[in-house]
């Protein structure tokens, strides 16, 4: 096909070249055209070529167009026969042909202008490429190319780039590559920016490279990232502390990294994507303290405080020696407060308790609320001497008021472990024991049960 059209283009400049006041064959006669013209040759060709002529009304305006040779390819793209297609007008044809064609081909014609013109033509349902040609005064060369099935492509191109156009505005917010050698955060190839807004929008700002997109510390999570898309892993998503403008707070972002092969080196090459998830992370993070939570005293609740326990006593390292201890405080006679001022005020010397346990432990100490009037704490790494101040550090809180001007009284059971390994059963139930023993000695009384071995 391309060395028809070489060949067409060839026989169009060669007549170009004429002058306008030479009468040749063209005009005198278009009937037996191609025989005075010698165009034999083009009609074996795959490309269809046709010579039209461009009829002028008496103000010298375009008013027709008449084909006076066409080759075989010709008249089956256009579905028709030379006896009926040679001679005849175009614009009262079944072709119904667009008056622009008119005016585009009598700009070649009249004017000499050489046109590469597409659209679309409703009577064939094709797109084609139409180059124009004077190869004489009136007259224009047209060579036809269907261009149908490139047109087709290049706008599923252009719908696929505008889809990917707005995925990136609405998922993403950066979008940087990293080094193969250093893994140091760059701007992407100008290969990729070429593609306009669609990426060059969204790339680092230079500045921001140089102070920083990650927030310090984050180093091995994203080496850790980057290590998996390079073993083979498609794409990686982590949430990072990050910073998408200069002089911004750094916030949660999500960070999605994705692995493609270089196609001359072969090395994998890895591009990053940024998206805020501040206030994603915020809502998770409120959702889990508030299952997390005792609604009422604020600290965490049975189950999350059984789960940080067992977490708690799974961390130990194997053979390393620590100690821990169990407490669970239960209120003296707090029904009679309740009965007697009301739940709110219950609920108020509950919620100071709470208070009070969390000025006195550490803040890496599991406090949290068993139920009711009972509330528990765990602690490790606390000498045995140190229990027994802890105690009297709640009582000497107590001695005052705690809410409603209500005085309380609290018992303590306590398991303690020296370096053994037990399970939260095996301190909570010897811890409850303790109690229990505590609760028959009187009011605002303590007892300390040991564990020994791997058992209670």
């Amino acid at each position: 096909m391309e060395q028809a059209s070489s060949c067409a283009r060839n026989f169009a400049m060669k007549t170009a070249g004429r002058p306008r006041n030479e009468r040749v064959t063209l005009v005198s006669s278009d009937k037996g055209m191609a025989n005075n013209f010698h165009l034999d040759f083009l009609q074996g060709l795959p490309q269809a070529i046709a010579v039209v002529r461009v009829d002028l009304d008496m103000m010298g305006r375009p008013s027709d167009l008449v084909p006076v040779y066409g080759n075989q390819a010709l008249f089956s793209l256009f579905g028709a026969c030379r006896e009926r297609f040679i001679g005849f007008s175009l614009i009262n044809s079944r072709i119904n042909l667009d008056k622009k064609w008119l005016y585009a081909f009598w700009e070649t014609s009249c004017h000499g202008r050489v046109q590469e013109l597409t659209d679309f033509w409703p009577a064939l349902g094709r797109h084609l490429m139409v180059t124009c040609h004077q190869p004489q005064f009136g007259y224009c060369t047209c060579l036809f190319q269907d261009v149908t099935e490139h047109v087709q492509l290049e706008k599923e191109r252009e719908k696929n780039r505008q889809k990917l156009e707005a995925l990136l505005h609405s998922a993403v917010d950066v979008v940087f590559q990293m080094d193969h050698a250093t893994q140091a955060i760059a701007n992407l190839e100008e290969s990729m920016t070429r593609y306009g807004k669609l990426f060059k929008g969204r790339s680092v700002p230079e500045a921001l490279l140089q102070q920083g997109i990650f927030a310090p510390g984050q180093d091995d999570k994203i080496g850790e990232m980057a290590s998996l898309v390079r073993n083979g892993l498609m794409d990686c998503t982590r949430e990072v502390r990050a910073r998408v403008r200069l002089n911004a707070a750094y916030t949660w972002h999500s960070l999605t990294l994705v692995g493609y092969p270089d196609p001359q080196t072969r090395d994998v090459c890895i591009i990053g994507f940024l998206k805020d998830a501040h206030d994603r992370v915020k809502e998770r993070a409120d959702l889990r303290n508030r299952a997390e939570k005792d609604a009422l005293c604020g600290i965490y609740n049975r189950a999350a405080g059984e789960s940080l326990i067992t977490l708690r006593l799974g961390e130990q390292e194997e053979g390393r020696q620590s100690s821990a201890a169990m407490f669970i405080f239960d209120l003296d006679d707090f029904k009679s407060i309740n009965d007697s001022l009301g739940h709110s005020s219950g609920d108020a010397v509950l919620r100071a308790f709470a208070a009070v346990l969390r000025q006195v432990f550490r803040r890496d100490d599991v406090v949290f609320r068993l139920g009711g009037d009972e509330f528990a704490a765990f602690a490790r790494n606390l000498p045995l001497e140190r229990i027994e101040k802890i105690y009297e550090r709640i009582i000497l809180k107590l001695e005052e008021p705690l809410a409603c001007g209500v005085r309380v009284n609290a018992c303590a059971g306590v398991a303690y472990s020296p370096g053994g390994r037990h399970t939260y059963d095996d301190f909570y139930m010897t811890a409850d024991k303790a109690l229990y023993i505590a609760k028959e000695g009187g009011k605002g009384k303590s007892s300390i049960l040991c564990l020994y071995g791997n058992g209670s």
